[in-house]
């Protein structure tokens, strides 16, 4: 499977989704202009990694840690809907028994962000890291 990257631009974030050291980052604003085509290579990413984890699960292959880091200054309403369904592919990472460290950054005193991560950790009821820098 092939690592994952798009750029940020002013509306979108900068993902980078490294396969060989289990590591997936979202870092910057989204609000793009039109989130479902934004997001649907994402999601497309996501299942067929999810996939390669099933199969390496069912076989009883080696479990890595798998590091998420959201590093968002700014996310809209229709993108927390697609963070939701990359959430949910993390919820069924994590009952296969994988290890996930989720790491949630938010801005000194930026209280919404903050929320907005315990809210997300809450709904899919794995503990998140919060990083205030």
């Amino acid at each position: 499977m092939e690592n994952f990257f798009l750029k940020a631009t002013e509306y979108t974030p900068d993902i980078q989704f490294d396969v060989e050291n289990h590591k997936l980052e979202f870092i910057g604003v989204s609000r793009p202009e039109n989130v479902i085509e934004f997001y649907e290579p994402v999601i497309d990413w996501m299942t067929t990694y999810e996939s390669g984890l099933y199969k390496n699960h069912v076989s009883g292959g080696q479990k890595s840690e798998i590091q998420v880091l959201f590093k968002f200054s700014y996310f809209n309403s229709s993108s927390s809907k697609m963070i939701f369904k990359l959430l949910d592919s993390f919820t069924r990472i994590n009952n296969m028994g994988y290890q996930l460290k989720i790491d949630w950054y938010f801005e000194s005193g930026d209280d919404q962000m903050h929320e907005d991560g315990e809210e997300l950790s809450e709904a899919i009821d794995i503990p998140f890291n919060f990083i205030e820098h």
